[in-house]
């Protein structure tokens, strides 16, 4: 067997798949910052909508989360 040819088409394989590989990671990179914006907005509504109700009267409990209040606050209603 001979050696030079496998390494001239391992050399040609990774000269053509390090760009594909590298433009996925990108593409990667840029999704999962879109998915954490999205989840810094939802946080963010989640909190104002227990501040309201804290505001409202309906204080949260020390022990419970957010979800929690508010599904507390829906299941008195």
């Amino acid at each position: 067997m001979n050696y030079s040819i496998i390494l001239e088409a391992y050399t040609t394989t990774a000269l053509v798949m390090f760009p594909i590989l590298v433009f996925i990671i990108i593409l990667l990179i840029k999704d999962l910052g879109r998915y954490s914006r999205l989840s810094e907005k939802i946080d963010n509504i989640i909190k104002d909508l227990s501040e309201d109700l804290s505001d409202k009267g309906f204080k949260k409990n020390h022990n419970e989360s957010l979800l929690q209040h508010i599904s507390r606050y829906i299941n008195k209603k």
